[in-house]
């Protein structure tokens, strides 16, 4: 993704760096990183950072020339591309497939696959994730061509008015329809990765609707669509759970009672899709939405008890 500006009239005098920063908003450390490339010119030659402008001129970066060498082993796969654009990749991810390599998986996850499809379709591997879903969870992943892009759709995504939407099938009913669940979210204990509700958490907000109820084997279970306002690491497995109704096929929040009812149901993960993302494209200013249908076997397989229930 190329950035471009052209000076005006009020722009003479102004350096390329205030330009760059405020205009193309590309960070104190992007900045640093495309002068450390050369990546940055004015009407096509390479220029310093405190290079004065003159009305016509146009300022150019970029910044795939300022990318640091691929880390992520490219690897070729199916990969359900959902949107793409000159800085953007969204994909429906699928269950059970882990978003980035760790220190204990180098390969097989959804950004090896990306930086596959990247490295044959626009000649770099480099690639970023915006988001992240945990392994068990599927849908919409938003990733970044550059670190640049990055940035710009990680602000977006914070920004207000920026909505994330999912569905999950829960064991038992919330003990409201339709409200907002304010919990504070921390970590069990230091170095496990396990989350609470506990008063001295970060605050975490979860809106919540339910679509539908059904009985199996005597026990009820929702179908639940919830919209996050913040974005705690596992918010709303944690929030289900305090009250009791944790997400079905979730082993690490389930209750004895839903985790008996996963394993008669073959569960193997838990019941969650991000839907839908909505927010300003960046480089547009214009509303954007992306929506992953629901393709995952053991969700759909869900539909048929909840077929004539409300």
């Amino acid at each position: 993704m190329r950035l471009r500006y052209t000076a005006s009239e009020r722009d003479e005098g102004r350096k390329v760096y205030s330009v760059l920063k405020n205009e193309l908003r590309v960070s104190a450390g992007g900045i640093k990183r495309l002068k450390a490339a050369g990546a940055v010119t004015v009407d096509g030659a390479p220029v310093w950072m405190d290079r004065r402008l003159r009305a016509g001129e146009t300022v150019e970066a970029d910044p795939g020339l300022a990318e640091a060498a691929p880390d992520i082993p490219p690897e070729r796969g199916a990969l359900d591309v959902i949107f793409e654009n000159e800085a953007y990749l969204a994909v429906n991810k699928p269950a059970g497939m882990l978003t980035h390599p760790s220190r204990g998986r180098y390969t097989g996850t959804l950004l090896n696959l990306a930086a596959g499809y990247l490295a044959d379709t626009a000649g770099t591997g480099a690639v970023h994730a915006v988001n992240r879903l945990d392994r068990d969870t599927s849908g919409v992943i938003l990733l970044a061509k550059d670190a640049h892009a990055k940035a710009l759709a990680t602000d977006a995504l914070h920004a207000p008015g920026a909505e994330k939407e999912y569905l999950a099938v829960l064991w038992g009913e919330l003990p409201q329809g339709r409200g907002v669940i304010d919990l504070p979210i921390a970590r069990e204990r230091a170095g496990f990765q396990k989350r609470v509700v506990r008063p001295d958490g970060k605050r975490a907000v979860t809106a919540h609707e339910r679509l539908g109820t059904a009985a199996i084997g005597g026990q009820r279970v929702s179908r639940v669509r919830f919209s996050l306002e913040t974005g705690r690491t596992h918010q709303i497995r944690v929030h289900c759970a305090h009250l009791g109704c944790p997400l079905l096929g979730d082993e690490l929040y389930g209750s004895a009672e839903s985790r008996a009812l996963s394993a008669n149901l073959g569960l193997t993960a838990h019941l969650l899709h991000a839907a839908r993302l909505s927010f300003i494209d960046p480089l547009t200013d214009s509303p954007l939405t992306l929506t992953a249908p629901v393709k995952r076997r053991d969700m759909l397989e869900m539909d048929k008890f909840f077929e004539n229930t409300t």
